[in-house]
């Protein structure tokens, strides 16, 4: 079987990652995958960095000279299938088909934004749409009730990745080792809403400004602006992007999302295997994951009280990391999605 995903996007956040964790475990079942995404992209550099081969497609504007590169590829080379995992790559995907190009597509979707297109969703070459959430699923059925070919296969992390050499945070950035280190590893967009984190760590500090220390790995287009927010605040650290995440995550004490939009959220899934309690909001497809009192504390969107509360609360309980780390070895691994993911194949190159 070749696979062909396609990901339209520069860099590197969960969605790549995800694309990454599939290709390299359908390569263990004999699944040949080949990486379709923009030239000199993160996605492009890790396929000639592990060894798959790779198709580098013009994205951008109109996206009509990637639609017709496509196909040209397509007619050309004996793929079973193309995995979509972008908006535009889906887009690009169906076009290539309208071109002329006759190849099966199965789209992911790990996002909530609203469907622009229902056109790309509903065209004949789209066998199946697979959601990250029970969330999504249900969001992108409301808004095209027609659709019959909706699956949801949650991601899934590496959960053998943390299995490496730690490195502290505290030691690293200066941080008192008796102060409770709360943070959050995500790129610093809208729809992370670290404001509401920052407005969560005063009133932490209202309560004990001793006790905690703050720090928010990541970069992204707000990060001058949320500075500015936090300015006054003393016991808070930028760390900027990380590459080495894996080897720093354990030293949190506690890992606190405050996001307003999101799909699953897998950064949580890393939280919970490195056994760091974790405090969410519940947005999205994270209750999914994230059960209140089952194996995290959560809070409504934009209420930094009672994330505040629960970030006090949550210190101590081990039951809830036990069951958060169980929960994701059993279910919510890369193996496990890629395990479903192949299922759907199999399904369209049958039918």
């Amino acid at each position: 079987m070749k696979v062909l995903h396609l990901n339209s996007e520069k860099s590197w956040r969960g969605g790549e990652q995800q694309m990454a964790n599939l290709a390299v475990e359908l390569k263990q079942v004999g699944v040949k995958s080949i990486i379709g995404s923009k030239p000199n992209s993160k996605s492009i550099q890790f396929a000639k960095k592990n060894d798959f081969d790779y198709l580098e497609l013009p994205f951008g504007g109109l996206n009509i000279l990637a639609a017709i590169s496509l196909r040209n590829y397509l007619l050309k080379n004996k793929i079973d299938l193309i995995h979509t995992h972008t908006a535009n790559a889906h887009t690009v995907a169906v076009y290539a088909n309208i071109f002329g190009a006759n190849t099966p597509i199965i789209a992911s979707k790990r996002t909530n934004f609203p469907i622009k297109s229902k056109f790309k969703f509903k065209h004949a070459s789209v066998k199946k749409i697979l959601c990250v959430s029970d969330m999504i699923k249900t969001t992108t059925l409301k808004a095209c009730p027609e659709l019959k070919n909706l699956h949801t296969v949650y991601s899934g992390i590496d959960s053998k990745r943390f299995d490496c050499p730690q490195k502290n945070l505290k030691d690293i950035y200066s941080i008192d080792e008796n102060k409770v280190l709360v943070g959050n590893c995500s790129a610093i967009t809208k729809e992370k809403d670290y404001f509401t984190f920052i407005d969560t760590a005063k009133l932490l500090n209202n309560i004990d400004q001793q006790k905690y220390h703050f720090i928010i790995i990541g970069s992204g287009a707000l990060e001058d602006e949320l500075k500015a927010y936090a300015k006054e605040m003393k016991n808070i650290t930028f760390t900027g992007f990380l590459p080495n995440i894996h080897q720093l995550l354990k030293s949190l004490d506690v890992f606190l999302i405050t996001s307003q939009e999101e799909g699953l959220g897998t950064s949580i899934l890393d939280a919970m295997i490195c056994e760091v309690p974790v405090v969410a909001t519940t947005a999205g497809g994270m209750p999914e994951i994230a059960i209140h009192e089952q194996t995290a504390l959560t809070s409504s969107i934009k209420n930094p009280q009672d994330l505040a509360k629960n970030v006090e609360l949550i210190q101590g309980r081990d039951d809830l990391v036990k069951n958060a780390k169980e929960m994701v070895l059993n279910g919510f691994t890369r193996e496990a999605t890629a395990k479903k993911t192949l299922v759907h194949y199999e399904n369209v190159i049958k039918s």
